[in-house]
């Protein structure tokens, strides 16, 4: 129970910070979500010189809160209906930019003199997007219902099952050396 009021007083901090922001990168007509990082720096204990978060593990809690709320206006806006509408535009446009990102990340470890699995790491990571934060920006700037934005989403959510597949073998041939069902 006593965690109640600085946890409150966080909130307090990180709304006021991510409201200034906001109106500032509206008047520089700037996406608010690169604000909202820069809010998040600001509120962070890393700045010394204005009141920021007391308990790190408040922001770890309200992230956790705002992603949830972020996934949960992603899903309001999915429907498998749209995504049937653009599948095959949306297949094939995640797994060239997935196998292309994999072949850049993986070429640019290997020449920065990494060994291949970090390489393969490095690809795994540069082929994952921010659906989120994608949604967020098209959704701040009035695109959502343009209908190239039905494309992009279809492409993020092909692109996200083959991130959690990738994740999956990434993870298991890191452990195991090979691939397992």
């Amino acid at each position: 129970m006593s965690q109640i009021p600085s946890l409150i007083s966080d909130l307090a901090v990180i709304l006021i910070s991510a409201g200034l922001v906001t109106l500032l990168f509206k008047r520089l007509k700037q996406p608010v979500v690169l604000g909202y990082i820069v809010a998040g720096i600001l509120a962070g204990p890393a700045i010394t010189e204005i009141p920021t978060v007391t308990d790190v593990e408040s922001i770890r809690i309200w992230a956790d809160i705002g992603v949830i709320f972020l996934l949960f206006a992603l899903g309001l806006d999915f429907s498998f209906k749209k995504l049937m509408k653009v599948g095959g535009t949306a297949v094939i446009g995640a797994i060239t930019i997935v196998i292309g990102m994999m072949t850049l990340g993986y070429t640019t470890g290997l020449s920065l003199g990494w060994g291949h699995m970090n390489s393969l790491f490095l690809g795994g990571m540069l082929s994952m997007s921010s659906t989120t934060i994608i949604f967020k920006a098209f959704d701040d700037m009035g695109l959502r219902n343009q209908r190239f934005a039905g494309v992009v989403f279809g492409i993020l959510v092909v692109e996200d099952l083959f991130a959690v597949l990738l994740m999956v073998l990434l993870s298991t041939l890191a452990v195991s050396k090979h691939v397992e069902g």
